[in-house]
C-alpha cells in the first residue's frame, strides 16, 4: 500500500468518525428510523462504511465490492444518503489503487450522474473527488486538476474539512508535477486561508487532528518553495511543518516527509555534509518503514545527495539497488494483475458454466483452445512486460553509467585547467612581483651612487629632494613586502588570532585619522557611525582597521576634489561599513577586474595593485564580503559587511 492511500485512509478516518459529520444541516433526514424505533439507521449505516473501510483498508476488494452492493442498498432505502456516497466512493477508490481506473471512473461518473439527479453537493464532491484521485494514479495531471477543482467547488459547508484537504493537497502536487507555478500559488493561498480557521492549540482535543492540517499544508508549500529555489522561506516551512508534526505525535511517514525535505534543501543549497547526514537518517527511517514507495523515495534522495557531492562510484550503487528495487515492485505488480484477471475470468467462467453445460458436445474442443489461448496470451504478457522492464533497467543502469563517466571526465577536466590556472597565476604572480620590487629598487639603488659620487656636488634642496625620493621608494617596497606576507599568512593559516573587546566607532575613528595625511587638501574626509560609542564587541580590530585603511587609502589616490565618506551601521547580527568617494569611479568592465593581484586601473599610479586583493581575503576571512556598490554613481563605492558578536 502505498503512503499516497494510507494518507488518504487516514482522512477518510479522520473526516468520517468526526462529530461534525454527524450535524451536517444539508443532509435531510440524517437520524431517520424505520418504523422499529429502537433501530438507529444512522449508526448502523456509518457501521457499515466502517466495514468497507475495513476491507479497503486490507486490500480486499472482492468483499468490499459485495459488501458495497448489499450497504448501498440499506443506506438507500432509509435515506442514509451520506453514507450511500461515501462507502461508494471507497469502492472506486479501491479500484482506482488496485490499478482498475475504467471500473474506477465507471463508479464515479455513474456516482455524479446521480447526485446531479437528486441535487446532492456531498455526492458531486465525492465524484469529482474520485475522478481526480483516479487521473492522478495514471499520471494524467491535467485531468487530475480539472476534476480536483470542481471537487473542491462543491465540499459542503459545514463538514469536517480532512477530505477538502486532501484535494487541496493533491492539487498543489499536480500543479507543481506541471511546473504551474503561479497557479500552485494561488491554491496555497486558498488552502492557508481554510487551515487556518482550524488553529493549533496546545493542549486542546482538536490539536492533534488541526496540527496534522497544519503539518500537510506546509510541508506542501515547503515543495513549492524548493522548486522554485527560494531556500530561506523553504527552511522556514519545514521547520514549521515539524514543529505541527510533533504536537500532532510524529506520524512515522510524516517525519520520513520531513526528512526527505531536509536533505533536499540541503543538497540545493550545496550544505553536502547536512544533506549526506539527513539523507541517512531518511534511509533508516524508511528501512524501518513497510512501505516500500518510502525506500525508493529514501534511495533516490540519496543518490542525488553522493552525485552532488562528487561520489559517483557510491551513487551508481545506490542506483544498481533503486534498479532492483523497482524491477520487484514491478514484478508483485504484475502477478497482483495477473491474478486480478485469473480473478476475473474464473468468475466469468462460472457465470457461463451453465449455457456451456447445454452445449458440452458442440463446444468442448472449442472452450478447451479458448482457455489454453487465453492462458498463452496472459503468459506471453506477462512475460513479454518482464522482458521490457528488465530490458528498461539495463538502458538506465548503462546510461547511468555513462553519465557517470562523462561526469568523472568533466571533472578532470575541470581540476586540469585549474592547475593550469594555478601555474599561469603563478608565474604571473612572479613577474608582476618581480617588476613592482624592481622600480623601487632601482630608484634606491640610482639615487644612493649620486650620494656616493665624490665628483659631484649637490646643494642641499637638491639633497633633500633625493632623500625624499629614496624614502617614498623605501616604503613603497615595504608595502610589497608588507602585502606579501600579510597575502601569505592569509592563505596559510586556518584560524583567526582570538578576538578582542573592542569598539566599532573607535574603529571608525581611526581609520580616518590613519588616511587623513594622504587626503588632498580640496577633499573633504568624514565618517558617519550609526552605532552608539558606548558599544563594545567581541572581534579582530586590527584586521578590520587593515581593510578600512586600505579602502580609504584607495579613495585618496584617486579623488582631488569632493568628499570621501566612511559610513558604519548595524543590520541586524551584522556591521555594515561603507567607503564612498568623488573620484573618477570604475569603468563597468573593469568591476570584476580591481579585486584581483595586482590589479591597476591606471599603470602610472602609485602602489602595487594589491590592496583591494588583501582587503578582500580579510573580509572572507572575517566571515564577510567586501563588493562593489555597482548602483552607485557619485564615484567609488565599497561595502565591507561582517559578522557582529556582541559583548553579553
Amino acid at each position: 500500500m502505498t503512503q499516497k492511500r494510507i494518507f488518504s485512509l487516514l482522512v477518510l478516518i479522520t473526516v468520517l468518525s468526526g462529530p461534525l459529520l454527524f450535524s451536517c444541516q444539508h443532509w435531510t433526514g440524517s437520524k431517520t428510523h424505520s418504523s422499529d424505533s429502537s433501530v438507529d439507521w444512522n449508526d448502523s449505516c456509518f457501521a457499515l462504511l466502517n466495514q468497507a473501510l475495513n476491507y479497503y483498508n486490507n486490500n480486499e476488494t472482492d468483499s468490499l465490492e459485495q459488501h458495497a452492493a448489499w450497504s448501498m442498498k440499506v443506506c438507500a432505502e432509509h435515506n442514509q444518503r451520506q453514507w450511500y456516497y461515501n462507502i461508494w466512493a471507497v469502492l472506486a477508490e479501491a479500484y482506482v489503487w488496485d490499478n482498475q481506473f475504467d471500473k474506477a471512473s465507471g463508479e464515479a461518473y455513474s456516482m455524479q450522474e446521480e447526485a446531479e439527479k437528486r441535487n446532492e453537493p456531498y455526492g458531486l464532491f465525492l465524484a469529482y473527488k474520485t475522478l481526480g484521485v483516479g487521473y492522478t494514479h495514471v499520471n494524467n495531471s491535467h485531468e487530475a486538476e480539472s476534476y480536483l477543482k470542481k471537487a473542491i467547488g462543491y465540499f459542503p459547508k459545514g463538514t469536517t474539512p480532512g477530505e477538502l484537504f486532501y484535494c487541496y493537497q493533491s492539487l498543489c502536487e499536480e500543479q507543481l508535477k506541471m511546473k504551474r507555478y503561479t497557479a500552485v500559488d494561488s491554491t496555497l493561498r486558498a488552502w492557508q486561508t481554510e487551515v487556518y480557521k482550524y488553529p493549533v492549540i496546545v493542549g486542546d482535543s482538536e490539536a492533534v487532528v488541526n496540527a496534522n492540517f497544519h503539518f500537510t499544508l506546509h510541508s506542501v508549500y515547503a515543495d513549492y518553495l524548493l522548486a522554485t529555489g527560494d531556500y530561506q522561506q523553504a527552511k522556514v516551512a519545514i521547520d514549521s511543518a515539524a514543529y505541527h508534526e510533533n504536537v500532532s505525535g510524529n506520524n512515522p511517514l510524516n517525519v520520513i516527509t520531513i526528512t526527505q525535505l531536509r536533505s533536499q534543501l540541503a543538497r540545493e543549497q550545496g550544505h553536502i555534509d547536512e544533506a549526506l547526514q539527513h539523507s541517512t537518517r531518511l534511509l533508516e527511517l524508511a528501512n524501518k518503514n513497510t512501505d516500500s514507495s518510502n525506500l525508493v523515495v529514501a534511495l533516490e534522495e540519496r543518490a542525488n545527495v553522493l552525485e552532488k557531492a562528487g561520489r559517483f562510484e557510491e551513487a551508481l550503487k545506490i542506483y544498481h539497488q533503486l534498479d532492483e528495487l523497482k524491477d520487484s515492485l514491478a514484478v508483485i505488480d504484475q502477478h497482483d494483475q495477473l491474478n486480478h484477471l485469473n480473478k476475473q475470468y474464473a468468475v466469468s467462467e462460472l457465470q457461463a458454466a451453465n449455457a456451456q453445460l447445454e452445449q458440452r458436445s458442440r463446444f468442448t474442443t472449442g472452450g478447451i483452445v479458448m482457455i489454453m489461448g487465453i492462458g498463452a496470451i496472459l503468459v506471453f504478457l506477462v512475460y513479454n512486460s518482464r522482458w521490457s522492464r528488465q530490458l528498461e533497467i539495463k538502458n538506465q543502469q548503462l546510461q547511468r553509467e555513462r553519465n557517470v563517466v562523462v561526469a568523472q571526465n568533466k571533472q578532470l577536466a575541470i581540476e586540469r585547467d585549474h592547475a593550469e590556472a594555478a601555474s599561469k597565476a603563478k608565474t604571473t604572480f612572479i613577474q608582476n612581483m618581480t617588476h613592482e620590487i624592481r622600480t623601487p629598487l632601482n630608484h634606491i639603488s640610482g639615487f644612493t651612487q649620486v650620494f656616493a659620487m665624490p665628483d659631484i656636488e649637490l646643494r642641499a634642496a637638491e639633497r633633500v629632494e633625493i632623500s625624499q625620493h629614496i624614502q617614498e621608494s623605501t616604503h613603497q617596497l615595504t608595502n610589497i613586502l608588507d602585502d606579501l606576507i600579510q597575502i601569505s599568512d592569509l592563505e596559510s593559516s586556518t584560524e583567526l588570532p582570538p578576538a578582542e573587546d573592542y569598539y566599532p566607532a573607535l574603529i571608525v575613528e581611526q581609520a580616518i585619522e590613519a588616511v587623513r595625511p594622504s587626503v588632498a587638501a580640496d577633499v573633504a574626509l568624514e565618517g558617519h557611525c550609526l552605532v552608539p560609542d558606548e558599544m563594545q564587541v567581541s572581534t579582530h580590530p586590527h584586521l578590520i582597521q587593515t581593510v578600512l585603511t586600505r579602502l580609504l587609502d584607495n579613495a585618496a589616490k584617486f579623488t582631488h576634489l569632493g568628499s570621501i565618506t566612511l559610513s558604519l551601521k548595524q543590520e541586524g547580527d551584522r556591521f555594515h561599513f561603507s567607503v564612498a568617494d568623488t573620484g573618477p569611479g570604475i569603468p563597468a568592465d573593469k568591476r570584476d577586474f580591481i579585486f584581483e593581484r595586482f590589479a591597476k586601473l591606471d599603470s602610472f599610479a602609485q602602489g602595487t595593485g594589491l590592496g583591494l586583493s588583501v582587503a578582500r581575503m580579510i573580509a572572507e576571512r572575517l566571515g564577510g564580503t567586501l563588493t562593489l556598490d555597482t548602483d552607485y554613481t557619485g564615484g567609488s563605492k565599497f561595502d565591507f559587511i561582517i559578522p557582529a558578536s556582541f559583548k553579553s
